[in-house]
């Protein structure tokens, strides 16, 4: 039996993409092996961290940090990895984000044989270049690490086209894509609309950075026969209780308590139609292409989004929705103001005829080319 080992710097019982890794490997027969920052699941679990660590170490790690001292970053990084505890006799390693890169080049560097599969869920030397503090801490070591390791690597893949040519162009590295694109749901139908309580969702994180207020707000603008819904993860439980507060000024929002990420285009396919309005602050989410994107239209909704360009591009070419001409809020507002019931039942339609291209059978293809492409797995 071969033997995958599955890095990620995330919570992976949260991390879907990775999720979709796991159940991939499983379904060709390979042994799994993971490593995080936490799993509770049922396949072997090593955390790819040591235990926290003391004060002189933490002083250390500051040090390193504030004065960019990259390479001496890099070896306090690993020392304070369980790399050393983890297996070396796995036949391929993917590794999902830039901090589990250098461990899965340390593998590799003691097994020639491992074959080494990078996917960078983000363009990871501008990842939160909106924050000074991020550029000041962060940017030159990721960067350091993008440098360092990518050309070690023998598969490199992204999450879309528009940071796949970065990396191309930046670090001149080839890229397959994978979207973060759920499950295919065959059993899912476009459900009938009520044309006096039309059901906008909105699903995902309680991030600040994303200033969901914003899609909260987007209800001063739009007619009273739309109403949100919001089912946030309490990553951010402070950030989350003051959403809440600005909703209470409104009577056409309402919070819901989230579901299981494998449940979430099932549950939603009650609904109406999509909505994110997403502040391009920085590269990465200017070509934000998430996983609500595709789980909208798996659940056969329409969708309603600023103009964001990867998002733009697939929505538009398969009229899927409406497309504001900024970001502002009102801007959005008139797009979906300006709608009748019939444009809705044509958006939820053309969701329903590309639901399969766009789900997740398009990546098993590509994670199939992988091992296909790999001699040592043809044996």
């Amino acid at each position: 039996m071969k033997k995958v080992l599955i890095l990620s710097y995330s919570y992976m019982d949260r991390d879907p993409r990775v999720l979709r890794q796991i159940a991939f490997f499983e379904s060709k027969q390979f042994e799994v092996y993971l490593s995080s920052l936490s799993y509770t699941g049922n396949h072997q679990f090593i955390p790819l961290l040591k235990v926290k660590k003391g004060l002189a170490q933490k002083f250390l790690k500051a040090i390193l940090f504030l004065f960019r001292i990259n390479r001496f970053r890099l070896s306090n990084f690993l020392k304070n990895s369980n790399v050393e505890s983890l297996n070396n006799k796995v036949d391929l390693v993917v590794a999902n984000d830039i901090e589990t890169w250098p461990i899965a080049i340390r593998l590799k560097s003691k097994n020639k044989n491992i074959k080494v599969v990078f996917d960078a869920h983000e363009y990871y030397p501008r990842h939160f270049e909106d924050v000074l503090m991020w550029r000041i801490l962060h940017q030159s070591f990721y960067l350091y690490l993008c440098n360092k390791f990518i050309h070690k690597a023998d598969v490199f893949m992204t999450v879309c086209k528009g940071i796949g040519e970065e990396y191309k162009k930046n670090f001149n590295t080839e890229y397959l894509l994978v979207y973060n694109a759920p499950d295919f749901e065959p059993e899912l139908w476009p459900n009938e609309i009520d044309a006096n309580h039309i059901k906008l969702i909105h699903h995902g994180n309680a991030n600040p950075s994303r200033k969901i207020e914003s899609m909260i707000n987007l209800m001063k603008y739009l007619d009273k026969r739309f109403h949100l819904y919001l089912m946030l993860m309490p990553t951010d439980k402070g950030y989350l209780a003051e959403l809440k507060k600005i909703a209470s000024k409104f009577d056409n929002v309402t919070f819901l308590d989230p579901v299981p990420t494998q449940e979430i285009p099932r549950f939603i396919n009650k609904f109406d139609m999509g909505v994110f309005l997403l502040d391009p602050v920085n590269f990465n989410y200017e070509h934000a292409l998430p996983n609500k994107f595709f789980e909208f239209m798996q659940a056969r909704l329409g969708i309603a989004i600023g103009p964001s360009k990867e998002m733009k591009y697939i929505l538009e070419e398969q009229q899927l929705g409406v497309v504001s001409e900024d970001f502002g809020e009102a801007s959005l507002a008139k797009k979906i103001n300006s709608l009748q019931i019939d444009d809705l039942i044509e958006f939820k339609w053309n969701a329903h005829k590309c639901a399969q291209e766009y789900s997740n059978e398009g990546n098993k293809r590509v994670y199939e080319g992988i091992i296909e492409n790999f001699k040592a797995f043809r044996k």
